[in-house]
């Protein structure tokens, strides 16, 4: 027991020399093979952790992961066989979430009133404020959004002209035509993604460990910070 709690305690003083990278998302969930690729370094990613602005996450085959921002103003799901790199930045006291999608199936909802949320695509840039919404990129790049509630802002990078997307509507942008505004159809989501966006969100209780070594850390700014590593 003592060796772990050294060796923990090692981990805490590495962790506070690179304080500076500052945790922005929690992984709430996570099924099957979910890579996380942080600078040079790739790992498969787990329930509980962390995330800092630049993280990516790809999901593979039949593999899944719910993470959380840690403002409280965002759930998102991303879907089998996806990429999406996490960016973001804290502004006047707010949370700007600036992230990316280069291909695969995002869904989320989003709080308003709680800093930027906006997703890039190959073709577009969505915004999104008080919106439920579904996003997806194709293998060739096409860019689909379906809105359930709110409303979604779309910047097509075409034209550079930025469309209001209402609930019950979805657009299409390919890159090379003017975005196209349609109502949402039956059929038009797949059954396996309409499954995964149903599922229900685990409490998070789910994700606390039976045993934690709390130490708080201090930034030379004067900023504290709380590490919680789990044990047995």
């Amino acid at each position: 027991m003592k060796t772990k709690i050294m060796f923990i305690i090692l981990f805490i003083s590495i962790t506070a020399m690179i304080y500076a990278l500052e945790s922005v998302a929690l992984a709430l969930k996570v099924k099957g093979n979910v890579e996380l690729a942080r600078e040079e370094n790739v790992s498969e990613i787990s329930t509980g952790e962390e995330l800092i602005s630049n993280d990516e996450l790809e999901s593979k085959e039949d593999s899944f992961a719910a993470i959380k921002f840690v403002d409280g103003s965002s759930v998102v799901k991303l879907f089998p066989n996806s990429i999406l790199q996490i960016n973001a930045e804290k502004e006047d006291g707010k949370l700007n979430k600036k992230s990316f999608l280069k291909m695969g199936n995002l869904w989320s909802k989003v709080v308003q009133k709680t800093g930027v949320f906006e997703v890039e695509t190959p073709t577009t840039v969505v915004s999104v404020k008080g919106t439920e919404f579904l996003l997806t990129v194709s293998e060739m790049g096409l860019t689909e959004i379906f809105t359930f509630t709110g409303e979604v802002q779309v910047r097509n990078k075409f034209d550079n002209k930025t469309s209001s997307v209402s609930a019950g509507n979805k657009a299409l942008s390919t890159g090379e035509t003017e975005l196209e505004i349609t109502e949402i159809e039956e059929g038009d989501i797949d059954e396996e993604t309409q499954e995964y966006i149903e599922e229900e969100e685990e409490e998070e209780e789910l994700i606390e460990p039976p045993k934690v070594l709390e130490i708080q850390l201090q930034h030379p700014s004067g900023e504290t910070k709380i590490i919680r590593i789990e044990y047995e």
